[in-house]
């Protein structure tokens, strides 16, 4: 289950891998990749590498690891109203969101923090993925939101304007990671078949990049993405231990559960 079919994933596919069968699921919201990584109704999801502190710390399973790096990172970027030109002129705003308290979130909230706001100074409103939040920015139901491509382009295009980059904030920010339950390890074999293909598919690469671009692009997705998407190409499925030490930096910085935990706690190489 993922939000967007990521690069590594897309060139996966172009391998013969007559011994696995792939069902990918699309979702909206992370929330409901928790529920139904919980449920047991799918085996793996791409998501946010932070959702795993909070999932752990949630009534369920608290099995959660990640097993690889699907991105070098995922580009993100604060988009706002017109009138918001700073972080600073965010203090009494309402900030569209995934979920509140796990998440690509995390870092926005942190470099509020930096910036002097406190949690009481804004609102976070939970509205959906990525393309939710970009329609209910434009409806005005908001004042900022986190965009990537080709969203964040296109909500430049209708007026809003980019506050803050994530990545030039942080450039450490690690992408999306494959986040499983540690359980199903030992008893499903075709997570272990899948790995072992995205670590066949990194080794077309550098190579392949054309291919893949007129794959994405045949796939419908906006040059802005590709080439965003292209370039977090990881070269290895390990997990980056400098941006996971980030996201733990920032759940301590803000106070939040999962702080405690370690590199070692919620990364599982197989």
């Amino acid at each position: 289950m993922w939000f967007v079919p990521p690069a590594i994933a897309v060139a996966a596919s172009w391998l013969k891998n007559s011994d696995l069968s792939l069902e990918t699921i699309r979702t909206q919201s992370s929330d409901e990749q928790f529920s139904a990584l919980s449920e047991g109704r799918v085996d793996a999801v791409v998501t946010s590498m932070d959702n795993v502190f909070h999932w752990n710390q949630r009534p369920g399973p608290q099995d959660f690891v990640i097993v690889a790096q699907m991105e070098l990172t995922t580009a993100l970027s604060i988009v706002a109203s017109p009138r918001v030109r700073n972080v600073s002129d965010l203090c009494g705003a309402n900030i569209l969101v995934d979920a509140p308290e796990n998440g690509f979130v995390i870092a926005l909230r942190a470099l509020l923090n930096q910036a002097g706001l406190g949690v009481s100074d804004y609102a976070l409103t939970p509205v959906g993925g990525v393309k939710e939040r970009f329609l209910a920015l434009l409806k005005s139901q908001g004042d900022a939101t986190l965009l990537g491509p080709p969203f964040d382009a296109l909500a430049l295009a209708e007026g809003m304007h980019k506050v803050a980059e994530i990545q030039r904030a942080y450039p450490d920010f690690p992408g999306q990671g494959l986040v499983v339950r540690r359980s199903s390890l030992s008893s499903n074999p075709g997570i272990h078949r899948w790995l072992s293909i995205l670590s066949e598919a990194i080794k077309l690469f550098p190579e392949n990049l054309s291919r893949l671009r007129s794959s994405l692009i045949d796939d419908g997705v906006p040059e802005a993405a590709v080439t965003s998407m292209v370039a977090s190409i990881p070269d290895s499925l390990t997990p980056s231990e400098r941006g996971v030490n980030l996201l733990i930096e920032h759940r301590r910085l803000l106070g939040l559960v999962g702080s405690d935990a370690t590199y070692e706690h919620v990364v599982c190489l197989v």
